[in-house]
């Protein structure tokens, strides 16, 4: 599959949204939202330390970000695309499916950890919703080999939660 320059552009920015929520102490996942002109609608990253909230994930930033945007797609057929640094969890998979999303493209999978993009559309539950959004999944092994670089770095971050049990004892 070939990838366009565009994508490439707005993966790296998505991955520079991942390089600031690492940079704030949280997991290092960011994410854009951009319509057909290829106009970027909303940046976002993970934001679930900085604002003590575990729902605040790279999309459903980006997704809050965008607002009224996603809200004018649905009922103008505008088509959007999610870029994502990492593979949306399962949570984050149900507001791509919800918010007239129609194409998500992300640079890692996230087999160890909570992807669920990929298994939740495996289920065939959301198949006629799964059926209208294009997936594109690790395309540019160099901007991948960047979000696994940033990964490596949050298993050491003291505010990593597997880091915060080890030093409270638990």
């Amino acid at each position: 599959m070939t990838t366009s320059t565009n994508d490439r552009m707005f993966l790296t920015m998505a991955l520079e949204e991942a390089k600031l929520a690492l940079e704030e102490n949280t997991y290092p996942v960011g994410a854009v939202i951009v319509d057909e002109q290829n106009k970027v609608i909303a940046k976002g990253r993970n934001r679930v330390h900085t604002d003590k909230d575990a729902t605040a994930h790279a999309e459903i930033d980006v997704i809050r970000n965008a607002g009224q945007a996603i809200l004018d797609a649905k009922v103008s057929g505008r088509v959007l695309t999610i870029y994502s640094s990492l593979e949306p969890c399962p949570m984050c998979t149900g507001a791509i499916l919800f918010s007239h999303i129609r194409r998500a493209v992300w640079l890692k999978n996230d087999e160890e950890g909570f992807g669920g993009y990929r298994k939740i559309k495996e289920t065939m539950v959301f198949d006629r919703r799964f059926s209208s959004v294009k997936m594109v999944a690790e395309p540019l092994d160099d901007l991948k080999h960047q979000q696994e670089t940033l990964m490596d770095k949050w298993a050491d971050n003291p505010h990593n939660v597997i880091n915060l049990r080890k030093a409270s004892g638990k």
